[in-house]
């Protein structure tokens, strides 16, 4: 039996109530991401991207709906995503006192930090980057770090990497994403002074971008 518009609507607003209730149940942010980053996956299509037919909602109910009711749910996943954290104390106060020294969002570092490691103090990359933000060896000397396997070490610099790439590109974030991933060298030697040049850049570097700002998710 189909469902009227109202319940359909009544069904969204649950699902938006629901994560309230399981904030408070959880207790912790770190019980709570988990248990959404849990939901939200069984709930999303293969982009990431919730799918709406998991509600009983098609184009043409969502129309009834009203304007923006999937990007409203899709933005709420977002907001979910980014309050994902490492699970790790450590890390997480790394992350907050570079946060406060260099006038960096906490968020984006981390999320900066998830796509360059997963939250592994220890990843080495085939090309040579080390621990949480991934840095090359000849990156990590210009900025002080001795140990890229220290976490405080590794998170402040690179924190202060990040700080000084949104200081050159204006503080837009997608280019200094795309910058701490393919160098300042790449943007510049391909002509990229804006985000809309980003599509000239190396596909693993537009991906790079794309990933890291979804897990930000402002």
């Amino acid at each position: 039996m189909k469902v009227d518009n109202n319940k359909k609507a009544e069904q969204l607003l649950q699902f938006q109530l629901m994560t309230q209730i399981l904030k408070e149940v959880a207790g912790d942010s770190n019980s709570f991401s988990l248990i959404m980053e849990s939901l939200t996956k069984a709930m999303s299509d293969s982009n990431g991207n919730i799918d709406l037919s998991n509600f009983g909602l098609g184009e043409e109910d969502l129309s009834k709906l009203g304007y923006g009711a999937g990007q409203r749910l899709n933005s709420l996943y977002q907001d979910v995503k980014s309050d994902i954290k490492s699970g790790n104390i450590s890390i997480d106060d790394a992350v907050n006192k570079a946060s406060r020294k260099y006038g960096v969002d906490k968020d984006l570092i981390m999320a900066v930090i998830k796509q360059e490691s997963s939250f592994n103090p220890k990843a080495t990359s085939q090309a040579g980057a080390m621990g949480l933000m991934q840095l090359m060896p000849g990156t990590a000397r210009s900025l002080g770090v001795s140990d890229a396997y220290d976490v405080q070490q590794n998170v402040e610099g690179g924190t202060k990497y990040l700080k000084d790439l949104l200081n050159m590109y204006g503080n837009s974030k997608e280019l200094a994403l795309a910058a701490y991933n393919a160098g300042p060298g790449t943007l510049r030697n391909r002509g990229v002074k804006d985000v809309g040049g980003i599509y000239r850049l190396p596909n693993e570097t537009k991906d790079y971008v794309q990933k890291v700002m979804k897990y930000y998710g402002k």
